[in-house]
Formats: structure tokens, sequence, C-alpha cells
């Protein structure tokens, strides 16, 4: 279909976790994280799902990644009953973002998608990933590094997918109008919702493809898929 030439398409935006990679691979990890506090973990998990909501009705202050982090273990040290929010940050760096940096050393990406992001570079765009986790060596890892030229953690700017204030490191970071953008993610809500909402293309990794994603421009079940639309 050559969606990207016949849309005007400058860079190809992707999610990192169960995009570029299976999810089940991100699950078995996440369970590795209980350990070896369970109840940080589910105050963590729960206090992430719920910054969603709350980063809507009340602003990161500063908007970086330093608030994000200091706003969101007050958050959980306030689940748990604890005072301290800078042990309990120190806790969550040891217990989550520490140890994902080693356990994610081993994924594997998905069929086909080094193939499809060589074929987009030849033909001149620009490849951007923006991820809710940390991207540690996630890129090298699967073998893509040398593909991509912009990488963002939504952290960064003091908001979580879908916050158009994590999209906007996108935006700002290189300089293109939002409909010069197709971001690519395996979440309807948090990647295809917040990049419809700036103005961005979008396409859906899923295995539920019979679904309906109202507002999604495409919606594909593995990356040759997306390749044979695109390209």
């Amino acid at each position: 279909m050559a969606f990207l030439k016949d849309r005007g398409v400058r860079c190809l935006a992707l999610d990192v976790d169960g995009t570029l990679y299976p999810r089940w691979m991100l699950n078995a990890r996440m369970v590795r994280s209980f350990f070896p506090s369970g109840r940080l973990a589910l105050s963590f998990n729960r206090v992430r799902s719920h910054y969603r909501s709350l980063q809507e009705e009340e602003e990161t202050i500063p908007p970086t990644r330093e608030g994000l982090l200091m706003r969101q273990a007050a958050l959980v040290a306030g689940r748990m009953g604890r005072l301290d929010a800078h042990e309990v940050q120190r806790a969550i760096d040891r217990q989550f973002y520490e140890a994902w940096e080693r356990s994610f050393l081993t994924i594997k990406p998905f069929d086909g998608l080094r193939e499809t992001l060589v074929q987009v570079k030849d033909q001149g765009l620009t490849i951007a990933v923006l991820s809710d986790f940390p991207i540690a060596r996630k890129l090298e890892t699967l073998a893509i590094a040398d593909l991509v030229d912009h990488a963002y953690c939504s952290e960064e700017s003091g908001y979580l997918k879908p916050s158009p204030h994590a999209f906007s490191l996108l935006l700002d970071g290189l300089g293109y109008r939002a409909d010069e953008f197709l971001y690519v993610g395996d979440s309807y809500t948090k990647d295809c919702v917040g990049a419809q909402d700036v103005g961005m293309y979008t396409a859906l990794l899923t295995g539920r493809t019979s679904r309906s994603y109202p507002g999604v421009d495409l919606v594909i079940d593995s990356w040759t898929e997306l390749a044979a639309l695109i390209l």
C-alpha cells in the first residue's frame, strides 16, 4: 500500500516492549520483579497504573524524569504506609530499574523486525522509539540500535503514555509535524490513542485483529504484514 509515501510520513516511531519483541518475554521478566519484596511490587504496579489517570489531573513538578520518579515514590510510600519517599525510591531502583537492565539482555526480536526497519531506512525515513520503560540496552540486544536515530523514555517528560507530554518528546526532539509520524505500538489505549490525540498516524500490533479499534489507521498482527502495508 506504500502507506508511508502516500501519507508523507517522515518518521516511523515505535513503542518498545511488546512491539519490538513479544509481550510474553516482558511478562516473564516482570514476574521476577516480585522479588525480594512482593508488597513493594504490588504497590509499585498499582501506582504505575494509577499514575496515568492522576497525571491528567495534577501536573508533575518538575516535569522531568526526576519529578516523575519522586512523585511515583511518594505514591508508593503512601500506599505502603511509609513516610520516607527517598528510601522507597532507593528500593524501587534496586528491585525494578536496576534489575531490569540485567534481565532484558536476553530478549529476542519479532520475526521480520530488522528487515522491515532496514527497508524503512532505505526509503530515507527517520526511525525513533518512545517507551514508558527505560530503554537501557534493549535496542542493542534486539540488534537494531544501528537503525534507530532517536530513543526516548516517556519518563523524561515527567509523564507516561498516553499523555501528550510523553509524545511531545518525539515532536520536539525531531521537529516534524505530528502528521509526519506513524507510531506503532501494541497498546490501543496507551500507544494508539495517545499518538492519535497529538495528530500522529497509528498502527496497532495485536493478535486480536478482528476487534474494532476506533481511529487506528492500521491493525496488523506481524512485522511482515506491517511491511507489506507501509512500504
